[in-house]
């Protein structure tokens, strides 16, 4: 009877264990598949020879980068802009949606996935027009879309990675000094919209510690090129 016991907390073990495998390598594929998407979309990014016309440039080290926007609005017309942070994990197309509910849970191109998508507050002019901007994004636990954003917590990381690009489909690239980074309300002023700013401004948000904080890097324009 002993014996017959010891075989059944054995096998009920195994079960357990095979259950834990499976369900981590489900939740490993799911998470690769959204960061898969996004790698896949990067080859519409190239770097050129700086002399060559293209949209969304910055002309760093006597090289542009072209951001095939025509490419990408076939695959999702709702793409607005392409966000780099140059040797961080933020590169990424931004979209806008009619609300801020959808691309929370759906990717660049619409498949339903826990990672999202990169996008735009739907309050916001799609061109970028407004003194203030917010673009969301998840703060992933295998490190992809906005999870990146916490490093900018450190003064040092900060000072060395404090230059953003923003491409746009008719506006060149905009370039962007990160000035700071720390959590604030959800629903703090922070997040309040046609508010009259002295520098164009760019906000990055993600999740924080908990649901009442998010995670904020202020960004504001450094100068005009290649647009208004």
């Amino acid at each position: 009877m002993r014996h017959i016991k010891e075989i059944m907390i054995v096998a009920v073990c195994l079960m357990v264990l095979s259950f834990c495998v499976c369900t981590g390598f489900g939740i490993y594929f799911m998470y690769r598949e959204g960061v898969q998407e996004y790698e896949d979309l990067r080859t519409y990014v190239k770097e050129t020879d700086e002399d060559d016309h293209t949209e969304g440039t910055d002309g760093s080290d006597g090289k542009q980068t072209v951001v095939d926007f025509k490419a990408l609005k076939k695959i999702n017309p709702d793409i607005v802009a392409w966000i780099r942070i140059p040797d961080t994990s933020i590169d990424y197309p931004v979209v806008q949606g009619n609300d801020d509910s959808y691309y929370l849970t759906h990717t660049f191109k619409k498949t339903e996935h826990v990672a999202g998508a990169i996008f735009l507050d739907s309050d916001n002019n799609a061109d970028f027009s407004d003194d203030k901007n917010i673009i969301y994004g998840h703060n992933m636990k295998d490190g992809s879309m906005f999870r990146g954003l916490r490093n900018f917590l450190g003064d040092k990381f900060l000072k060395e990675h404090h230059i953003l690009y923003l491409y746009l489909p008719d506006e060149g690239v905009w370039i962007f000094v990160i000035v700071k980074c720390e959590y604030t309300p959800a629903d703090g002023d922070a997040f309040l919209l046609g508010t009259q700013e002295e520098v164009p401004t760019l906000l990055l948000s993600t999740c924080g510690t908990d649901a009442s904080k998010r995670l904020v890097i202020w960004c504001e324009r450094q100068e005009e090129k290649g647009g208004r």
